[in-house]
């Protein structure tokens, strides 16, 4: 028999790298337990990789949206100055604008401040003794005396909301003069 770790078993093959009682040395778990380790870092170090990887593509997307974002509020505030010109050039002034501005689109309403309101430079259209001029935008286009609706207006003239749209990216902008 040679000097190596060779037993050979009574039918006579041979069993390499095993003690006598059919247990693995101790080299042979030590080399186990290290590529396990191995595996156990490596998906690890896989798994943050990929966190960080899809967390940057993400912000990469909000940056170009960011730019998105300048354009939908440019045309928002284009809608507001269209109609805010309407109102003081034409005789009679349209409550609704919409319209683009190269591929951004915007819409804008306007609506009187309720004449309920001192402030207002509006009078009652029911009211034929009323001193103050009547809505120039119509009777259904005076806004609201509840501040829980939409169409909530205690401005002295006017209230416009303009919604900009470019691509997915909306923004509104809302004045009260």
């Amino acid at each position: 028999m040679s000097s190596t770790n060779k037993i050979q078993n009574p039918k006579g093959a041979r069993q390499s790298g095993r003690a006598a009682g059919g247990l693995e040395s101790k080299n042979q778990k030590s080399e186990g337990i290290s590529l396990l380790f191995m595996v156990l870092i490596t998906g690890l170090i896989l798994a943050v990789s990929l966190g960080i990887s899809a967390l940057l593509i993400q912000e990469m997307r909000m940056m170009g949206e960011i730019g998105y974002s300048v354009i939908a509020f440019y045309t928002a505030d284009n809608g507001i100055e269209e109609a805010v010109y309407d109102l003081y050039q034409s005789p009679s002034p349209a409550p609704e604008h919409s319209g683009y501005l190269d591929s951004a689109y915007y819409h804008t309403w306007a609506k009187c401040c309720h004449f309920e309101f001192e402030k207002c430079s509006f009078g009652n259209p029911d009211n034929p003794e009323e001193e103050r001029p009547i809505c120039p935008l119509g009777i259904e286009n005076i806004g609201s005396n509840d501040p829980d609706d939409s169409d909530y207006c205690d401005a002295v003239n006017y209230c416009l909301k303009s919604l900009g749209s470019y691509k997915k990216v909306k923004r509104a902008i809302e004045i009260k003069y």
